[in-house]
């Protein structure tokens, strides 16, 4: 492994949001910041978004962007594991009365 492929320590917490919201107000922003990343990424791709479009789409500053998210990597995995809890909520829902193999 090279340097450029070398994990670097501080990776574990690449990704993950500054903060999390405590006020209604709060969680109503970043949904809008959330809304506007997958509406973006939908459109053009992931690679294609950029933070200042995802702070005007979402109609908030791009400071207030930055507040909860520090770089694109966070917003991306945000939504990422937003999918993931629906993905397993459904997959368990259409399963939850399977016991057996037969069942399935």
């Amino acid at each position: 492994m090279d340097e450029r492929t070398a994990a670097k320590p501080d990776q574990a917490v690449v990704g993950s949001p500054r903060r999390s919201p405590s006020q209604q107000r709060s969680r109503e922003r970043v949904e809008r910041m959330l809304a506007a990343a997958s509406a973006l990424i939908a459109e053009r791709g992931s690679d294609a978004m950029r933070m200042g479009e995802v702070a005007e789409r979402a109609g908030v500053s791009i400071g207030s962007l930055y507040q909860f998210f520090p770089d694109k990597r966070a917003i991306i995995w945000a939504l990422a594991e937003r999918y993931t809890a629906e993905s397993q909520a459904c997959i368990s829902a259409a399963l939850k009365d399977v016991r057996d193999v037969e069942g399935f």
